[in-house]
Formats: C-alpha cells, sequence, structure tokens
C-alpha cells in the first residue's frame, strides 16, 4: 500500500519548491533538495560552494543532495567531489561523455551516477548494432563493485524533448544492463513541479515501460531512503568498516 511507504524523492530548487514540499508532505514522502554544482575552475567552485552553503543553511532542508557537472575532464577534482559526502545526503554525478561517466565510478564517492545517457555535452554518436547509452558491461562492473547506483531522471517524459524515443531506448538500455549486472536503479522524477509526483503506484506502472523487474521496482521506491541511512550510518561512531560496526 502507497500509504505504508515512505518515500524519499529529489525535489530540484526553484520556484515551485515550496509548493512541492507541501504537496509532498501531505502523501508522507520526504524531499531530498538536490543543489547542483560545476567542476569550472577553482575559484569559481569556491564561490559556487559559498553559495551553496548560504543557501543550503536559509532553507534548512531535511536531507539534501549535491548534483556535480563536469564541464570539462581538466576540471575534475577527486578530492573535491569527495568531500562532499560530509555536507550533505547524497552524493550525485550527472552522466554525460563515457569518460566522465568512467570518472565518476572509478575514482569518486558519489551514491548515484545521473542519466548516463547524457547528450548535453555534445549528440553522442550511436554504435552500428546498438545506441551508444553511456554505459556497458565495464562500467555496471565498476558501479556494482563500488556500491554505486543509477538514477535515471523521468523528466524527459513530460519535457519537449524532441527525442524522447532515443531517451526511453537508451534508459531501457541502460536499465537491462543495471539488471545484469545487479547494479541498483533509481527511476524517478528530479521533481521541479507538482504534476511529477507521482505515487509508489505509479512509479510502479511507469517502470513496467521499461521492463524494470518488479523486485528492482519495489527497490527502486526506497532506494533514496535506504542510501540516506547507510551513509548516515557509515559517518556514525558505530562504523568502523562495511560489514563491522560496534554494538
Amino acid at each position: 500500500m502507497d500509504n505504508n511507504i515512505i518515500m524519499h524523492v529529489l525535489v530540484e530548487y526553484n520556484k515551485n519548491y515550496e509548493d512541492v514540499c507541501k504537496e509532498l508532505s501531505l502523501l508522507n514522502f520526504i524531499p531530498v533538495t538536490i543543489f547542483k554544482l560545476r567542476l569550472s575552475g577553482k575559484l569559481e567552485i569556491i564561490s559556487q560552494l559559498e553559495k551553496i552553503r548560504e543557501l543550503k543553511k536559509r532553507i534548512n532542508p531535511k536531507c539534501s543532495a549535491i548534483q556535480v557537472q563536469i564541464d570539462k575532464m581538466e576540471n575534475s577534482t577527486v578530492g573535491t567531489v569527495n568531500s562532499l559526502r560530509s555536507e550533505f545526503d547524497i552524493v550525485i554525478g550527472l552522466g554525460g561523455l563515457n569518460k566522465i561517466n568512467r570518472f565518476f565510478l572509478e575514482d569518486t564517492l558519489i551514491d548515484f551516477l545521473r542519466d548516463p545517457h547524457n547528450v548535453i555535452f555534445r549528440n553522442k554518436m550511436d554504435f552500428i548494432h546498438h545506441q551508444n547509452s553511456g554505459i556497458n558491461h565495464v562500467l555496471c562492473n565498476l558501479a556494482n563493485e563500488r556500491d554505486i547506483g543509477m538514477f535515471f531522471s523521468l523528466n524527459f517524459v513530460l519535457g519537449q524533448n524532441k527525442n524522447i524515443a532515443k531517451e526511453f531506448g537508451r534508459i531501457s538500455q541502460n536499465i537491462k544492463f543495471c539488471q545484469k549486472y545487479k547494479v541498483d536503479v533509481l527511476l524517478n522524477f528530479a521533481i521541479s513541479n507538482v504534476n511529477q509526483i507521482k505515487t509508489s503506484s505509479q512509479l510502479k506502472k511507469i517502470s513496467t515501460l521499461f521492463n524494470l523487474s518488479s523486485q528492482m521496482s519495489s527497490k527502486s521506491n526506497t532506494l533514496l531512503g535506504d542510501v540516506i541511512n547507510k551513509n548516515k550510518f557509515r559517518a556514525s561512531d558505530k562504523h568502523v568498516i562495511d560489514g563491522i560496526s560496534f554494538k
């Protein structure tokens, strides 16, 4: 039953933020506010982080996530990305070019790679026999080994994307990879308005369109909260290493 599920959902900070949070509270959902950081040079990163901290302090969200975007590989800094875990409940790497996806999965302490099929940098050239969806068996094995989930945003469904069929195909292909290599999948909106708020039952119906198994679909609805709780435990005095804790 939806009423028994306390879902954590990612929420964009924009002019609709307060209305979205009010609606989520009626459904007993917990908003996880997304702050965004572009890795675009040392001084600009410092300036962005100062503004993000000020905003975070002002709105005081119950849970927070930071999404990291890399414009150029020379601006990627492992130390910067990994330091974010101490300030935010969730760290998300915004996918794109295959080398950026690999950087996030191989070198950083992110919790989720968002939309590895992303084409914000340039159009991806598809392969002869299948689409270039941004991940492959090598990257999925990395994600599995390093306990990094894939976040596939459904925002394209309600947008003005002319390539909606191609977007759908790439996500479906990536979900097949994730299921084969046992990578956790978060399939939901990064909510920017009340129309994007969906119950767990609605999300399960949507997930069938992408051939997500019923088991992974159920896990997707609670995954965000599970990762937040796991990160809080890792930061606690009881945690020694994964799998070992003090009573």
